[in-house]
């Protein structure tokens, strides 16, 4: 079922040549286009679909700190100025605020894992409190259930998947880059073991450098390049329902689901979590470096059918 997305028109022509051309639109590849577009590169985005068509508009739309590996969380502590930042910057909309998250538990081991994350992420400025038994009841009352204990992301927030990459997209083309739907890059040429230019579907575009932001297809676009790229994918079911008059948090997580409200009124609703691995040809290849990482999350990954083969 396709998700809800605000769609938006592409530029009409390719470009004959572009200072970078950048593969993917979505987040990453369209606020990456937005930032070149900024510092007056000539930035053409291409993208086989639409932008924010796959992952990027099917997910909870968390933005967040809170339990963040200590290696990444400068850089997601970042990311929520540069999100709140691009709203007033380019006058999008893209749903952002920073309305909180919060997480319960009935699992002593879980919170007590929480609570040392947040010791460190305190030391550093992150905002962060640990919910008592009551509070966390309180908060997850519409669960019908009594809870442990929780913690509260007070700066953390979320953005609107059906709109956030659209008003990028619109915002780097209003600093004159080019976004490119239904145009799926093909391969990249070199010249002299340098890059010279993509070929899409839909004509050439010369440039001397290429960003590669395909999501889920990178590895295998990268694989016809003689480039290793290691890269897992798992897949989730989400769906956007309508909750009627029942007030529920803006962002939620609980031990077995999560809910984030969405711009048009309804809840985005997930398992918390859980995943399944596709055994495909990819996964195989790729084992050796994955498969310790899904031995120590096993209870929460399942296999999934062959899906991507």
């Amino acid at each position: 079922m396709p998700a809800p997305l605000k769609f938006i028109e592409s530029t009409p022509d390719l470009p004959a040549e572009a200072d970078v051309v950048v593969i993917g639109g979505g987040v990453i590849g369209s606020f990456t286009s937005y930032y070149l577009a900024q510092r007056g590169l000539k930035v053409a985005l291409v993208e086989k679909g639409v932008v924010g068509g796959e992952q990027s508009s099917r997910n909870w739309g968390w933005c967040r700190q809170q339990n963040r590996d200590e290696r990444e969380l400068p850089l997601a502590t970042k990311a929520l100025d540069l999100w709140e930042q691009f709203g007033l910057e380019s006058g999008q909309e893209t749903g952002f605020r920073r309305c909180g998250l919060f997480y319960v538990s009935n699992d002593g081991e879980e919170l007590a894992t929480w609570a040392k994350w947040g010791e460190y992420a305190r030391s550093i400025g992150v905002k962060t409190r640990m919910l008592n038994s009551q509070e966390a009841t309180e908060k997850g009352g519409f669960t019908r259930q009594v809870w442990k204990g929780g913690v509260h992301s007070q700066m953390d927030g979320i953005a609107d998947p059906g709109l956030a990459v659209p008003a990028v997209a619109r915002a780097v083309m209003a600093l004159g880059g080019t976004v490119h739907q239904a145009c799926a890059a093909r391969g990249i040429e070199t010249t002299g073991g340098a890059v010279s230019a993509v070929v899409t579907e839909r004509g050439t575009i010369r440039t001397k450098l290429v960003i590669h932001a395909g999501g889920a297809w990178a590895s295998s676009f990268m694989r016809q390049l003689g480039v290793r790229f290691p890269q897992a994918t798992v897949r989730q079911s989400i769906l956007a329902v309508g909750t009627g008059h029942m007030s529920l948090p803006d962002a939620f997580y609980g031990d077995s689901m999560s809910i984030t409200r969405r711009g048009d009124g309804s809840h985005a609703l997930a398992y918390s979590g859980r995943a399944k691995v596709d055994l495909t040809l990819q996964f195989l290849r790729f084992q050796k470096q994955f498969l310790p990482m899904f031995k120590q999350r096993w209870k929460k990954v399942s296999p999934g059918g062959l899906q991507g083969l």
